[in-house]
């Protein structure tokens, strides 16, 4: 509300708004301030000035954005056809404006959806915010990600956009879309991957999902000795203990890296080899206090996979680009990490030594 009272052009069509309001009690001011008023207000709005200035807000993260348009049309620019000016590129422009802060102005005369991938290099307002993915078989949309499709994708030879909501399989994803089908409000829809052309990637998934940049404290954690009881022990992949990965057995032994919420993690020999395992688990194990210690791990400028044990057969997640976390040492020669997905804390090993190399 701060950012749209600075604006001229709000207070601009607020005085055109009281002028046509006191011509309607005032014969002195007469029809012609009537006229003007109104005027300056059609106009503004024509040009979609007023509309972009209105639709402009503090950024959000993707799933707020999600709901606050979840069933609505909108028409941020003023552009489109006469007869449809609710158009998919509406939804890019605002999602590119409250997430990421880039002004709709900037993205003024930026073309049909097909020209968001195949012209990305001349989108300055872009370009410092995404990058361009060629799609391939096999490849899934992240959330965050604004999905391209072919010109041919439509009879108008459009193509179209989306922003991808991450929730994907091999055959089809989920995307927000507006004005697919042709005429429909902003949405989500479930697509297949034909006629995908790319993606636009988030570089900074801080703000798209809300993530806390994680630092350490300086140095490696000393682990201190897990004993379990007398039964077994699950091993979560999250500290939400709700995934199980897997477990040790009564009395097994392990080393307690860190604590996360309410649960440890630990690291443990995978069964009948020399390679080891992370995960969470609930019980303490004779745990007094877990090693508060760790040092700030940055990704690189590429996604980098994060596996449950030091012999990669199970992977857990992922790190983004350039995303932060906390490293609590180096098993097998590969690094354990602790780090936040969305709500939860994950943990794993990966080959990549980020900024701790």
């Amino acid at each position: 509300m701060k950012q749209r009272l600075k604006s001229p052009i709000v207070w601009l069509a607020v005085l055109a708004q009281v002028c046509i309001v006191l011509a309607m009690f005032s014969r002195q001011l007469g029809d012609e301030v009537k006229v003007i008023g109104t005027c300056v207000v059609e106009i503004l709005t024509l040009f979609g000035i007023l509309k972009q200035v209105l639709t402009e807000a503090v950024s959000v993260y993707l799933k707020e954005f999600f709901a606050s348009l979840g069933g609505k049309y909108i028409d941020v620019d003023g552009a489109g056809s006469k007869t449809n000016k609710n158009q998919c590129v509406d939804v890019i422009k605002a999602y590119c404006n409250r997430v990421f802060g880039v002004s709709v102005s900037s993205m003024n005369g930026y073309g049909d959806a097909w020209q968001y991938y195949d012209n990305f290099n001349l989108k300055s307002a872009l370009t410092p915010h995404f990058t361009r993915v060629a799609y391939k078989s096999g490849m899934r949309p992240r959330a965050g990600d604004m999905v391209v499709w072919e010109r041919s994708v439509n009879s108008s030879s459009a193509g179209h956009i989306a922003v991808a909501s991450g929730e994907s399989d091999a055959k089809t994803f989920v995307s927000f879309d507006q004005n697919w089908p042709s005429g429909r409000p902003c949405g989500f829809v479930t697509h297949s991957y034909n006629k995908v052309k790319g993606f636009l990637r988030p570089k900074d998934y801080g703000k798209v999902l809300g993530l806390t940049e994680l630092r350490g404290t300086g140095s490696f954690p000393t682990p201190v000795n897990w004993k379990n009881g007398k039964t077994k022990e699950t091993v979560f992949k999250d500290n939400s203990l709700a995934e199980e990965i897997g477990s040790l057995s009564p009395y097994e032994s392990a080393l307690c890296y860190s604590k996360s919420g309410s649960s440890y993690v630990v690291v443990y020999k995978l069964n009948g080899t020399s390679k080891h395992k992370a995960g969470f688990v609930e019980y303490a194990g004779g745990v007094a206090k877990a090693p508060p210690e760790s040092k700030t791990y940055k990704n690189g400028s590429t996604p980098e996979t994060v596996f449950a044990d030091t012999a990669k057969k199970l992977k857990v997640g992922s790190l983004e680009a350039r995303e932060t976390c906390y490293c609590l040492g180096k098993t097998d020669g590969m690094y354990l990490v602790l780090y936040n997905a969305g709500s939860k804390q994950k943990c794993g090993f990966v080959e990549y030594g980020g900024s701790v190399d």
